[in-house]
């Protein structure tokens, strides 16, 4: 292992007996709660609030889908232990979205993603924070995996989720939607969209004559180079074409929140050469303008990342600015990158970042809003290299602090019970 407490598994395809995270001597203490634990009523197990806490369900795990979830405690800087957490299907590429309206408001909805064998599913689950438990949801229409899942914030279907693309039981990428209705908890067909998507993304425009609309920048586009942005128009309930980009591969796109380029959105995206020998790729980036409703080429970001993420950054001297972190060329696996860059919407141009600890891609990147560590960003797990075309998933986090501009070391950091990639983080809302 590459540090302290840090797990780590191949994906290679190896069966490699998991050690002891503590040591022969906690085994029987381990046993001792699990058989407690198990002896308690079961209205009393997990019953504890999880308010303002975050969630990260499922993802990759230790060799299968791992059917756990962790909660990060922003007051504690802890994760709870493992059998403080609920069980729940074994889900990779799947969404959770906080349900704003209707009877289960504030529960979580987590919908889709691939099972054990790989298959898509189309089951969800609802995560109670009030509770801390995981019942059966409805079934969406169409099993799907690696969809984007958006609540729709205006228009006769405010409050209502858009299920967009995916990739289907089959292998194949989607072009249909769906519609979650939290008042009656039912799904229902949504219009769709012009190309079929997955792994694409989903950004809520802010403002605008697009404001309100949902904007689908596609991972690939079937229809030719250079993909088309599509709109999802809540008050006629349909897509729209928007203007073609000059990239077919986007692995972020955020709403830039100040500065000059306020209201447009940042779209990070990678495009392949022709040289299959080096089996490199150019970094591109891109400004999508609301006002306009069109599409521009961005400034230069200073590497390749595929894979990273981009987040926000709500506080400090860098408020306002777009931390992109980790990623690489996903060509070669020996090139996740630890390093991070900014994005300054007042002069349109990246400068470097702090390192992380451990370089990641695949990974998750959450605000967090409450406890002491209030306005820092939340880094957990992913895939790290572990030699050329061999990756490890990491159950390791980082802690960036917006006012130092700078990542926790690793004994300040807390670990995630489990490996997890490919998963996702959400931020439970506060106590009602």
């Amino acid at each position: 292992m590459s540090s302290v407490g840090e797990k780590s598994k191949t994906l290679a395809r190896r069966a490699l007996m998991r050690p002891s995270r503590i040591g022969a001597i906690a085994i029987p203490i381990a046993c001792a709660l699990a058989v407690a634990f198990a002896a308690q009523p079961a209205h009393a197990q997990r019953r504890h609030p999880t308010w303002g806490q975050i969630l990260i369900p499922g993802g990759r795990g230790d060799g299968t889908n791992d059917d756990t979830a962790d909660l990060y405690d922003p007051a504690s800087n802890r994760f709870a232990s493992e059998i403080a957490t609920p069980r729940m299907k074994g889900r990779v590429w799947a969404t959770a979205t906080v349900l704003v309206n209707g009877p289960n408001a504030g529960k979580v909805l987590i919908a889709g993603g691939d099972n054990t064998n790989g298959i898509p599913r189309a089951s969800t689950e609802l995560y109670d924070p009030a509770t801390n438990a995981v019942v059966d949801g409805p079934a969406m229409k169409t099993p799907r995996s690696g969809h984007t899942a958006t609540a729709i914030p205006s228009g006769p279907h405010a409050g209502r989720i858009l299920f967009a693309g995916g990739t289907d039981a089959d292998g194949s990428k989607l072009s249909s939607t769906e519609l979650y209705d939290p008042a009656t908890n039912t799904f229902s067909p949504g219009p769709v969209i012009g190309a079929a998507c997955s792994l694409c993304t989903a950004t809520v425009i802010a403002s605008g004559k697009n404001a309100g609309r949902i904007l689908i920048a596609n991972h690939y586009d079937s229809r030719g180079p250079g993909a088309l942005l599509e709109l999802y128009d809540p008050a006629v309930n349909k897509f729209i074409t928007g203007p073609r980009m000059n990239m077919p591969d986007v692995y972020s796109a955020t709403a830039i929140p100040s500065g000059k380029n306020a209201g447009k959105v940042l779209i990070v995206g990678a495009i392949d050469t022709t040289d299959k020998v080096s089996q490199e790729a150019l970094a591109q980036t891109g400004l999508y303008d609301p006002d306009a409703n069109t599409f521009s080429p961005g400034p230069s970001v200073r590497n390749i990342r595929r894979y990273h993420t981009a987040t926000v950054i709500t506080s400090g001297p860098n408020a306002g600015k777009i931390l992109i972190a980790g990623g690489g060329n996903w060509f070669d696996d020996s090139r996740l990158l630890a390093s991070t860059e900014l994005y300054d919407p007042d002069t349109n141009v990246f400068s470097p970042g702090p390192s992380m600890n451990t370089g990641r891609a695949r990974h998750t990147a959450t605000p967090i809003l409450s406890g002491k560590n209030a306005g820092k960003i939340l880094i957990a797990g992913g895939v790290k290299s572990v030699g050329k075309g061999v990756v490890a998933m990491l159950s390791s986090t980082e802690l960036y602090d917006p006012v130092a501009n700078k990542f926790a070391p690793p004994g300040d950091t807390p670990e995630m019970n489990e490996l997890r990639s490919d998963t996702v983080a959400v931020q439970l809302p506060p106590a009602p």
